[in-house]
Parts: C-alpha cells; structure tokens; sequence
C-alpha cells in the first residue's frame, strides 16, 4: 500500500483520498480472483487449443464469435444499465426492485430470441458458410452466457466484489476440471471445450441466483424502472452490437476467405493478447464503472485517466508480448511464431484496454453518454467491417489484425473528442 499511494502522488501530485482508497481495495479483491481465474482459463485455452489442434480449435472459436452476435437481443444492454443504476444508490428496496425489473426483462428477451435462432438455424448457418451444428451450439452458447452476464453484473452492481471474486475463481475451476475429465475419456473434439464452459456459466449462475433471491422480499417488475432501464439498455445494446462486430467479425471473415485451421491459429494469437489484455483490464473496468457512476463531476476522473494512459503504454507493450511468446510456444508446433503478428496483437491489446477506460467513463454519465459510446462504435464497426473484406483476402491474417488497430484508434479518437466536449458542458 505505501508503494501504491508513493505512486499515486507522483502521478497525480496529490494524497490519496478514502474513495480512491476503498476503490483500490476492490481492485485488489477482484485481482485474487482474476489471478485464480486467468491460471486456470489460461490452462484450459492452452491445453485445448494444443491437444485438438488448429481445425477443432478454430470450431470452438467460430462458435464462440457467431454466439457473440447472437447474446445482443437476449441481453440487449440491460446488463450495463442495471449496473449503472443499481449502484447509484445504497437503498436495498430501490436495488432490488432495479435488479428484479431487469433479470424479467432480459428472461423475456432470451426466451423470444432463442424460439426465432433455433426456428431460422438453417437460413443462419446458410447465411454465415456454417453447418447447422455450429449455430445450435452458438445459440445455447449465447443463452448461458447471458445468464452468466447478468448474475454477474448484480454482484458488481451490490458492490459485493469479494463474492465476484469467488465466482470468477469458481467458473473457472469447474471449466478446467470439466475439460480434463472429457480429455480423460478422449473426447478430442470442439465439444471438450463447448461442454466445459456450458456447465461453468450454468452452474455459476445458478448459485448465484440462489443467494441473490434466497429471501422473497417481495420485489416484483416495476414498470417506471423498466422505462429507465430500457432507455440506457438500448443505446448500451447498440454500442455492445458495435463492439462485437468489430471484435469478432474478423474470425467470421478468416474462416470465409481462409480455412479453419487459420481461425484456431488467429484465435491463439489473439487469446494470448488481447483476451489478455482484457481480462487484466477487465480488474480494473469491473469495479471503475460502478465507482465512477457514482460522481456527478466526471472531468476530474477524465482528467486524472488522461494522466494513467502512458504508464498503460510504456509498460503494457511489453508485457504483452512478453505474455504473446511464452503462450504461443505453450500452444504447440501446429501454431507458428510470427513476430509480426505479436507486434501487432500487442499494440491491439493496448488499444482496446485505453478504449475500455475512455469509453466506460462516458457511459456513466447516463444515457446521453451511452449514447455517444454506441455512437462511436457504431460508426467504428463500419470502418473495421470495410476493412476486414478488404484486406483479409489480400494480406490474410495481417490484414484482420491491422484492420482491428485501425479500428480500435479510429474509436478512441471519437470517444475522446465526444469526453472533452460532453464533460466541458457538463461542468
């Protein structure tokens, strides 16, 4: 702690405050679990990605990016914005009321949605260049991860971060345990990693729903509350839409234009990047965003980040690729080491984790900042799109990446340009 307030004055040129002390203090409690979490997923991706090779490796992660597009009408933002206004406020009528609303809503939402996929599977799998499989497993993918999302984010929006902590760890300990007994009895297929994740969200969710709710208080679905929530749900489901089309369509585009083993290995490299860098980021996001919708005068927290963001440079480009070198020689042979492409994943990495501060900081002023945000990642979706279809079939896996960078700095310089103008006017 000395070295952390040492460090905080130097950066900020002031003592560190209660709040600043009590944000810190969750920090550290998610970092447990996060460091739990990151040993055993990381085993489980590596172990897997090494065991079944590029062709079924490449099979779970196009499962995993179609699935992503198809989570955003069960959850539709309602995650965000139940965050948002549950943790506004300590009165525990009000913040069940808020969570009961939603988790009616996003039941609703996911029942409807998944009625219409699995109806229409084959005109999606015809659409997409995909089997019928693939898209049954995207859609129940998708529905448990929505469950997953939102008991989730009650436990963040109740401040309760010791017990986030707690199920990150358990998530993944069920997954890699799952995962080894279906290696156990040679499973070798996608499935020994479609499974395993399948019962960890079912299972994490399940409990947490049970401790949650274990006494009827009576909450039930309020509609003023579901008025609020919609509004910021749909601007926030809009910039999720956004931000997945970016994020994942460029998995969908290598396995169009390329083959399936090009996806396992572009998958690797950017498990061993970016789902690094956003899962280390991810400590920091998952209590900055409740913290931050707390203050009315955001442009002293946007003023302090700007001060962060070169620390985040200098000392995250390394360690990313540092983290890139060690995970791809762990992959295995069947995956080659390019040093471009880890330069590239590195600066990627970063991009995104310098996005995620800017981005959730406007989103916590309320819906005319969740607004903006959609509004810059829709519009950076575009250009990653236009992108991808056109580099892609040139350059291949270089040119998914480059499009990625592009799109990542495109965002940031919109998301920043929308922060100093709305927080000048706000103040």
């Amino acid at each position: 702690m000395k070295l952390i307030k040492l460090s905080y004055q130097r950066i900020f040129h002031e003592e560190m405050s209660a709040d600043v002390l009590i944000f810190l203090k969750n920090v550290l409690y998610i970092s447990v679990g996060t460091a739990v979490s990151i040993l055993f997923v990381t085993i489980f991706t590596i172990m897997g990605g090494r065991i079944l090779g590029p062709a079924e490796y490449g099979k779970f992660s196009l499962i995993q990016s179609i699935s992503m597009f198809l989570y955003i009408p069960m959850l539709l933002g309602y995650n965000n914005a139940m965050v948002k206004y549950v943790s506004e406020k300590e009165e525990s009528k009000r913040q069940y009321t808020i969570i009961t609303t939603a988790c009616i809503l996003v039941l609703v939402l996911t029942v409807i949605s998944l009625s219409i996929y699995l109806f229409c599977s084959r005109q999606i799998s015809n659409l997409l260049s995909t089997s019928n499989e693939v898209i049954i497993y995207s859609c129940f993918f998708a529905m448990l991860f929505v469950f997953f999302t939102i008991t989730t984010s009650i436990i963040r929006g109740l401040n309760k971060m010791k017990t986030y902590s707690f199920f990150q760890s358990v998530y993944a300990i069920i997954i890699l345990f799952s995962f080894l007994i279906l290696i156990f009895y040679k499973v070798y297929s996608f499935q020994s990693l479609i499974y395993p994740i399948f019962l960890g969200y079912g299972i994490t969710s399940i409990i947490i729903l049970i401790l949650i709710f274990k006494n009827d208080n009576g909450y039930k679905f309020d509609n003023s509350w579901a008025k609020i929530l919609t509004k910021y749900a749909l601007f926030s489901a809009l910039g999720g839409l956004s931000f997945v089309l970016y994020s994942n369509v460029d998995t969908i585009m290598i396995s169009k234009y390329m083959i399936i083993e090009d996806v396992g290995i572009y998958n690797a490299y950017y498990t061993a990047s970016i789902s690094v860098a956003a899962l280390i980021s991810g400590i920091f996001l998952t209590v900055y965003f409740p913290a931050v919708s707390k203050y009315n005068n955001k442009q002293i927290i946007f003023l302090k980040v700007n001060k962060i963001i070169p620390y985040i440079i200098i000392g995250g480009l390394p360690f990313i690729m540092v983290c890139e070198y060690i995970m791809m020689i762990l992959y295995g042979n069947k995956y080659p080491i390019n040093i471009t492409w880890i330069i590239l994943f590195a600066i990627a990495s970063i991009l995104i984790v310098i996005e995620g501060i800017y981005a959730w900081l406007l989103a916590s002023t309320g819906p005319q900042g969740a607004k903006l945000v959609s509004f810059a990642s829709v519009i950076a979706a575009v250009v990653n799109i236009g992108l991808n279809i056109t580099l892609i079939p040139l350059v291949g896996i270089i040119g998914a990446i480059s499009s990625l960078i592009i799109c990542f700095m495109f965002y940031i310089i919109l998301v920043l340009l929308f922060s100093k103008k709305y927080f000048k006017e706000v103040t």
